[in-house]
């Protein structure tokens, strides 16, 4: 099978290392399809906005208050990855009427993101970058009604895509409009909590080491895993695809020309670690009933302020 299909071939990790082996074994004998159910009381319960930043305080607070009027929002967790430097004084950060929880990272790795905090008291997590400053609460809380609809999955608002060259016969990963999409970055996404104890109790300890040390690729592999569990494609939700603040150009990883060819190795890897590419493809973004439909007024709609392109 791996002489006719080379990108599912088992990696030679897979078979020279037998602590690999076995780790990589035991994780695929317990995937199966997921049954999440959502508690009576989800809805009224909310979301917990889990914002990883480092260094760009300034930003983070912009985060903090364009989402702070969001109606479902429960609580934000801010997972302080700098190691080196205090976060704000209490008295520093923005006041705002939900609860705001700091923690402290021993580590700066991209995975802290995705640790079990025992302080995410909902189901539902809204994964952020401190850079999300341009998003509306309307588009927020419409991404949070759509999860709710579908807990399995993945649901947020910027899409990528994965595809196979026949040329080069290796994986490759596109950020440009194209007609599908099979990963949804957690810079902003909702998922369900459960998916933090898979990636640190389930997911191999090699490909969480390897996300940390190269410091890249932790929402694609949390794509990978997702799918890998419920054989289901992420959704989109909203027209937005640009996701560029105007204060980010001089630092953000994205400025780097190797970031986006290290994304391509990221699919190559994974689909070796996962002995394939689980993921799955959807062509639908979802978008509220009333979007664009001018014959009725804002005051009618749920969602006005749904953002753009």
């Amino acid at each position: 099978n791996g002489y006719i299909f080379p990108t599912s071939a088992p990696s030679y990790e897979w078979w020279n290392n037998p602590t690999f082996n076995s780790e990589m074994t035991e994780y695929f004998q317990h995937s199966y399809p997921l049954s999440l159910e959502l508690p009576a009381g989800q809805p009224k319960q909310g979301f917990t906005a889990v914002i990883l930043t480092h260094d760009r305080v300034s930003m983070l607070f912009e985060t903090i208050k364009s989402i702070s009027n969001a109606p479902s929002l429960h609580k934000i967790l801010v997972v302080w990855n700098n190691v080196d430097k205090d976060p704000p004084l209490d008295n520093e950060w923005p006041i705002i009427n939900k609860p705001i929880k700091v923690i402290r990272s021993k580590r700066n790795e991209l995975g802290n993101r995705f640790y079990p905090y025992p302080e995410i008291e909902t189901t539902a997590v809204l994964s952020l970058d401190d850079d999300i400053t341009m998003m509306s609460h309307d588009e927020i809380e419409f991404g949070f009604k759509a999860w709710l609809e579908s807990p399995k999955q993945i649901v947020g608002y910027p899409g990528r895509v994965h595809s196979y060259d026949t040329h080069t016969n290796t994986w490759k990963y596109n950020s440009e409009w194209m007609n599908n999409i099979s990963v949804v970055l957690t810079g902003a996404a909702f998922y369900h909590k459960y998916y933090h104890y898979l990636y640190t109790y389930k997911l191999p300890h090699g490909v969480r080491e390897w996300v940390n040390y190269n410091f890249n690729c932790e929402d694609i592999v949390f794509n990978f895993m997702v799918a890998h569990y419920t054989g289901l494609p992420p959704i989109k939700v909203t027209p937005r695809k640009r996701f560029t603040c105007k204060n980010c150009m001089k630092d953000g990883l994205f400025t780097d020309p190797s970031h986006f060819n290290e994304r391509d190795e990221c699919i190559n890897l994974f689909a070796k670690f996962f002995d394939g590419v689980p993921l799955k493809a959807s062509r639908y973004r979802l978008d509220p009933v009333l979007y664009k439909v001018n014959e009725v007024d804002d005051f009618t709609k749920a969602f006005p302020n749904i953002g753009t392109l």
